[in-house]
């Protein structure tokens, strides 16, 4: 990663909201036009700000309409699929929602600056790791994150590679040659072989094989 990829980071929250100056602007522009992996950044926050203004627009709905659905609620003894529930959520509790969003693109964010500063689990001289091994199926934490909202996108070569194990815990890969062999064998399952921050759900790979 580039240092102007750390500073076109530093500015896509800005870029997404229309807030740059023009000269600034035109510098993020025209690098996400060349770097596909600030561009997917880029794109994935649009898309979750996106969905936080289609959802806000249910602040709007009658307040007869919310005691009906209540009441039809209260009825009801089937159960709701996670979608139908998140829409629900969204009408009935409003401003709970809305918080509930505004947390996950808070840790989102915070997921897409340590993928992009991997250092950052070494700071301070103490990173506190172990050796060990995991085993899981790689994913792209993003496109995981994407596919959860129901959210289309695309694949490239710019995934934020993980590894989610089968006991469902989620660690993330710092980056390196070999984790960006990895980010072209999406959905497979590996083991790997290296450095654990547990703390931080990092894994720095030493090694790793197909299962």
């Amino acid at each position: 990663m580039t240092s102007t990829c750390q500073q076109v980071q530093q500015q896509i929250a800005g870029y997404v909201d229309h807030e740059l100056e023009p000269a600034q602007l035109q510098t993020v522009s025209g690098h996400l036009q060349a770097c596909p992996g600030c561009a997917e950044a880029a794109n994935a926050q649009k898309k979750i700000k996106n969905l936080v203004r289609e959802k806000a627009a249910a602040l709007t709905t009658p307040a007869p309409l919310r005691a009906a659905i209540r009441r039809s609620l209260a009825r009801e003894n089937s159960g709701f699929s996670f979608w139908a529930q998140v829409q629900q959520l969204f009408t009935l509790q409003p401003l709970p929602a809305l918080a509930a969003v505004a947390a996950l693109i808070f840790f989102s964010g915070l997921l897409t600056y340590f993928a992009f500063f991997p250092s950052a689990p070494l700071a301070g001289g103490n990173p506190a790791f172990v050796a060990g091994s995991l085993e899981g199926e790689i994913i792209c934490i993003d496109c995981d994150l994407l596919d959860s909202l129901k959210t289309a996108h695309g694949h490239d070569a710019a995934h934020r590679v993980g590894v989610r194990c089968l006991d469902g815990r989620l660690w993330s890969i710092l980056r390196s040659e070999k984790s960006e062999t990895l980010a072209s064998q999406i959905h497979r399952r590996v083991r790997v072989v290296g450095n654990l921050f547990e703390k931080m759900h990092y894994v720095e790979i030493r090694e790793f094989s197909f299962i």
